[in-house]
């Protein structure tokens, strides 16, 4: 009887682990493409201060619809369409984002490299006026390749996914201040099999920005924004729970962000910052019967080159440290890397 009860706990133990592993590395990737996407909105801030304008641009091709605001010029032809691509590389400590105090080997911080790929392609024609601003619409299309251990220490290709994702918003721009809001659909897919979904959700995002020029090299901004994640993930199911929730990275987001922005030369900005991120889930990581509630702190330094105002080259280093009322969600990291962006608009 002895030797039932500790195999039964084996098993059980067993499918726990293999349990957390998926719901873990699942959410790994999510939070991964939501790093990524923190660090795309931080750039935007890059682009109000970027080589060759002495006053900030407050939307993307807002120089080609009036011209740098140092200069009078002739407006050029209106732009409707913009088309990006972005390559990063980096390495961190902590390549699934697990708990470094984990009791479980696998389940441990380790090291490796990532290598992400974006293209998007969306219909953004520039800011139009509107009451006292002016309005920003954007629709599009995105795809985002996540690939493992290139050149790194340890080979976890087995984790290799893409993010497709479907979105459609505006900006408001008036005064210092921009207003905005988002509706997108994500959808994480499995390398080897695009019609493997593990995981999708839809999120509503709506925020607000506010810059001040502190001097004619120097822009100061902070921000919030705030979302819900309607989501659907392959389900774990352990014999604890042997009727889990589809749902269960379902969750709300409310963010604040500040950084300082310097134009250290006529083609480099300086960037450092911080971002402070609250995050409800529906349901912790051990059970389906309460919720959670984490803080995400995140801050760094990057350094963006522009070769001309499409082309830029970014170094970076990011820490982050998650507290959480689940020691299983309990985290920290830091990664360093480069990503080159070229963006075209016709």
């Amino acid at each position: 009887m002895k030797r039932i009860t500790i195999l039964l706990a084996v098993v059980l133990g067993c499918t726990a682990v293999v349990s957390a592993n998926a719901q873990s590395t699942t959410a790994g990737a999510i939070q991964q493409q939501q790093n990524l996407q923190n660090s795309t909105a931080q750039r935007q801030a890059l682009v109000a201060i970027k080589a060759g304008t002495n006053a900030p641009e407050m939307y993307e091709g807002e120089d080609s619809d009036v011209g740098p605001q140092h200069i009078l010029k002739t407006v050029p032809r209106r732009t409707y369409f913009q088309v990006k691509a972005d390559s990063e590389f980096l390495y961190t400590d902590n390549v699934f984002l697990f708990p470094s105090t984990s009791p479980f080997l696998f389940f441990r911080s380790r090291p490796g490299t990532i290598f992400i790929n974006t293209l998007s392609v969306s219909l953004a024609p520039e800011a139009y006026r509107l009451g006292n601003g002016r309005f920003a619409p954007t629709v599009g299309l995105q795809n985002q390749w996540f690939n493992y251990s290139l050149g790194g220490p340890n080979n976890f290709s087995f984790n290799d996914f893409d993010v497709e994702t479907a979105y459609v918003g505006g900006r408001y721009l008036i005064g210092d201040w921009t207003l905005y809001g988002q509706f997108e659909y994500n959808r994480f897919v499995n390398q080897a099999n695009y019609y493997d979904d593990f995981y999708h959700d839809f999120v509503p995002i709506v925020g607000a920005q506010h810059s001040v020029k502190l001097s004619k090299d120097v822009l100061f901004t902070v921000g919030t924004r705030a979302d819900y994640h309607y989501s659907w993930a392959f389900p774990a199911v352990t014999f604890f729970t042997p009727n889990p929730p589809t749902g269960q990275e379902d969750r709300a987001d409310l963010a604040f962000d500040a950084t300082l922005n310097y134009l250290a030369t006529s083609r480099l900005v300086l960037q450092p910052y911080y971002r402070f991120q609250y995050s409800y889930y529906r349901y912790d990581t051990a059970s389906t019967l309460h919720g959670r509630n984490d803080e995400l702190h995140s801050f760094g330094l990057s350094a963006a080159y522009y070769f001309t105002q499409s082309l830029s080259l970014r170094t970076f280093f990011n820490q982050d440290i998650r507290t959480s009322d689940d020691p299983f969600a309990k985290m920290h990291g830091y990664s360093l890397g480069a990503d080159l962006t070229y963006t075209l608009r016709f």
